[in-house]
């Protein structure tokens, strides 16, 4: 990509559209994909530049990405880009669900072993006991700490690492459903 003016505030990243400035249209997409234009993905830099940009605006407003080619050159693939855009971000998004999906399932499954462990480790350090031997005391506190840290990566899961997936999945859906404008670039 080129170089471009990103929004430097807030207020500028909510008033202004997406904008994505390329030499030519085919770096907007993979040039190692060989299948046709509007089946392609798009080029990394420029998918993860949307999609970063798209995370920041408000939740509820429809996206608008402006394409801008610095040759002028679209040959009448304005649709094939509009479509290879809305059909990247699509998959994106199924990819971002089943990613979401298999974590919370993992953090079930997580959450189901760590209150098995943690229920193990303290009835293993009831057993044991307080005692005035430091070893025995060590054992005992020990096994205490052992079933805690054991809910430790269920509750990491349950608690924080959905919310990134989530926000990109949403991201994702509106940038599938986003306008796509090609405003002429004044050299």
């Amino acid at each position: 990509m080129e170089q471009r003016n990103w929004p430097r505030t807030r207020d500028e990243l909510q008033e202004s559209p997406i904008q994505v400035r390329v030499a030519t249209v085919e770096h907007i997409f993979n040039p190692m994909d060989p299948t046709p234009l509007e089946e392609r993905s798009l080029n990394q830099e420029v998918a993860d530049w949307i999609e970063e940009w798209a995370e920041d605006l408000e939740k509820d407003e429809p996206i608008t990405v402006e394409i801008l080619v610095a040759d002028g050159r679209f040959a009448g693939r304005e649709q094939a880009i509009v479509i290879g855009l809305h059909n990247h971000f699509e998959y994106r998004e199924w990819q971002a669900d089943r990613q979401l999906r298999k974590l919370l399932r993992q953090g079930r499954f997580s959450l189901l072993i760590g209150i098995f462990a943690i229920a193990g480790f303290n009835a293993a350090s009831r057993a044991i006991g307080s005692s005035g031997n430091p070893v025995i005391q060590v054992i005992h506190d020990g096994l205490s700490v052992l079933g805690w840290v054991s809910m430790w990566k269920p509750l990491e899961i349950l608690l924080y690492d959905w919310w990134p997936i989530r926000r990109e999945r949403r991201a994702c859906r509106r940038l599938a459903e986003a306008t796509v404008t090609f405003p002429t670039v004044v050299r």
